[in-house]
């Protein structure tokens, strides 16, 4: 489903009108006037170009998906309107350009689960950035959003009817299997896509339009070492074992192990009956680095920690979810965010108070301010701009030769 949200406009361009001799919609790309013609029952490539008075060739390379198959009843072709000369690409058509934005939407009458809250809180961010670029006086952009909801079924159809055609650039998809699906279109027509949450690495070697927000585990290793061996006070790494390691968790041990950083372990069973005494250091800080990074799975052994706190110098290592949780201790994290207090949030809430009517209702809008980032990069990059990002100083770097570009901004952040 593809809707076209808003356009922003910031110049004025002359739009020449010709005749026309079908009754179909028409659109200007690229200086060419084309029809988008839904495909009827029962026509085939030689009747669509003999009406439309087209060559197969001029059809083929509108929508390059015919290479591989025939016409799909219903799907949008986009045929050029014959005898119309191209239009001269004056200077208001080379700064103007399409973005596309492929998120799932929440429907039906059932509140929204956390997740689609905060999606609704990206897209709310998304809008209020398309609100602040109409300060630019000599650019334009038209912007489509597309519901894709959780599986790869629509995607697909993007692919198969043309939604995406004439693209500069695209937010999401928001889920992995969906990206793997768009991967070979993305890289055979050289769109940017900045991929807002996934973290999927199988794709990461071999598409260097594919850009990932999120960190990687290598990059995130690295950070927290950096922090470890910069820190001016002596510390000691705890791993509580478990039979069952996480795989990202597991590799950071071994990260540690490698740079020879001071460590201990114990087992968990040996936590829960009071043993973790053993494990710790006095002259040092001692940061606990648990089997997962699911909270559930290490609330007890938290719990068991947290007691110790008036006797030793402590912190664990997590993630940013567990920040919600009722922690007395120093949460230690990687982030592609910097804190809620580096942020600058004036004209940000100011923005958002003329356009919204209404003050935020969250006390720091993260995911709202993911959208607007995002968005204001991607445009920026169009428009030769450089942004750096409101609460996180976004830049994208080679993964390696020909692969994607991943987001190099991580820190290692840290609760009192």
């Amino acid at each position: 489903m593809k809707v076209r949200l808003l356009t922003v406009i910031m110049c004025f361009a002359t739009i020449m009108s010709w005749a026309q001799t079908l009754d179909y919609p028409t659109e200007r790309i690229d200086g060419c006037l084309v029809y988008k013609y839904p495909v009827e029952k029962s026509i085939g490539i030689y009747r669509i170009c003999k009406n439309f008075n087209v060559t197969e060739e001029e059809l083929v390379k509108w929508n390059p998906q015919l290479k591989e198959r025939g016409v799909q009843v219903d799907e949008i072709l986009y045929i050029p309107v014959a005898d119309v000369p191209r239009e001269e690409v004056q200077q208001t058509d080379s700064s103007s350009y399409r973005v596309d934005l492929i998120m799932p939407f929440h429907y039906g009458n059932e509140p929204p689960t956390a997740q689609e809250e905060r999606l609704i809180e990206f897209y709310r961010g998304v809008v209020l950035a398309l609100y602040d670029l109409r300060q630019d006086a000599d650019k334009k952009i038209e912007f489509y959003v597309h519901n894709s909801g959780t599986d790869t079924a629509r995607v697909a159809q993007m692919l198969r009817d043309s939604s995406l055609y004439g693209t500069d650039a695209i937010i999401g998809p928001f889920h992995a299997e969906q990206v793997q699906v768009m991967n070979q279109w993305i890289k055979e027509n050289k769109v940017p896509t900045i991929l807002p949450v996934s973290s999927d690495l199988s794709l990461m070697r071999d598409n260097p339009y594919l850009m990932y927000f999120n960190s990687t585990v290598e990059q995130e290793e690295k950070a927290l070492v950096d922090y470890i061996q910069s820190s001016d006070s002596k510390i000691n790494c705890v791993f509580v074992e478990d039979s069952v390691v996480d795989e990202e968790n597991q590799r950071i041990r071994e990260t540690i192990v490698k740079h020879r950083i001071s460590r201990t372990s114990i087992q968990a069973s040996a936590v829960m009956h009071d043993s973790l005494v053993y494990a710790l250091r006095s002259n040092a800080e001692n940061i606990i680095f648990f089997p997962s990074d699911k909270y559930r799975r290490n609330r007890a052994l938290i719990a068991k920690a947290e007691r110790m706190k008036n006797e030793y110098k402590l912190a664990i290592y997590g993630v940013f979810s567990w920040l919600k949780e009722q922690i007395n201790l120093p949460l230690i994290y990687t982030s592609t965010f910097t804190t809620e207090q580096e942020a600058d949030m004036t004209q940000y809430d100011e923005n958002w108070k003329k356009y919204f009517n209404f003050r935020h209702t969250v006390s720091y809008p993260r995911y709202d301010l993911l959208g607007y980032d995002l968005t204001r990069y991607i445009v920026g990059q169009l428009w030769g701009k450089t942004y750096k990002g409101l609460q996180s100083d976004i830049y994208f770097e080679p993964y390696c030769e020909g692969g994607a570009q991943i987001n190099g901004h991580v820190e290692i952040l840290r609760t009192e």
